[in-house]
């Protein structure tokens, strides 16, 4: 295994954990009632190439506020009419998976809206939980993201500094030519 695969392999490791526990501590240190959001987000974002964490991020993110403003919207239409949660749910996941099939990078806005109806509780407007959600998710997609660039750079400088040797050539053993005197 090259030294660059190597560095890739822990630094995977140490950047999911690390997303996870950073983005729970942080969520947590400044109040944030469900900090699971933020660790879960933290390693969702991860993925093998910064590229594509760049992409996971982008989506999750917008994703996020598309499906807590279906669901902050589509409650407040419905609570005056007494619609049961469920209902509500059904109806917001419904315009959410219209979204989605339009654009599939905004799939997470889908399982964003039960987030949102199913964190609530009676004493905190639907609002105020769409946006604790969304903080969550946020927290922690900006974390995981930012711990992949970091540790790109890190092992961008570890390559650049120790580059890998070369396998040495071994010369071919040289056969002595035949005279026939």
């Amino acid at each position: 295994m090259t030294r660059e695969a190597w560095a890739r392999h822990v630094a995977f490791v140490l950047r999911c954990s690390g997303a996870a526990t950073l983005s729970y501590v942080l969520a947590n240190a400044i109040g944030l009632p469900h900090p699971v959001w933020a660790a879960m987000s933290g390693v969702i974002v991860g993925q093998e190439k910064l590229d594509e964490t760049r992409t996971a991020t982008i989506g999750r993110l917008f994703g996020t506020v598309v499906g807590v403003v279906v669901a902050v919207t589509i409650g407040s239409l419905l609570e005056p009419l007494h619609a049961d949660v469920v209902v509500q749910m059904a109806v917001a996941v419904a315009v959410a998976a219209i979204i989605a099939r339009r654009y599939p990078m905004l799939r997470v806005c889908m399982w964003t809206c039960p987030i949102v109806f199913l964190s609530t509780d009676a004493a905190t407007p639907l609002a105020v939980v769409g946006f604790q959600r969304g903080a969550e998710v946020l927290l922690g997609g900006i974390v995981g993201a930012l711990l992949h660039g970091l540790s790109e750079t890190v092992i961008s400088a570890m390559v650049t500094a120790a580059p890998e040797k070369p396998e040495a050539v071994k010369p071919k053993a040289a056969s002595l030519p035949i005279h026939d005197d």
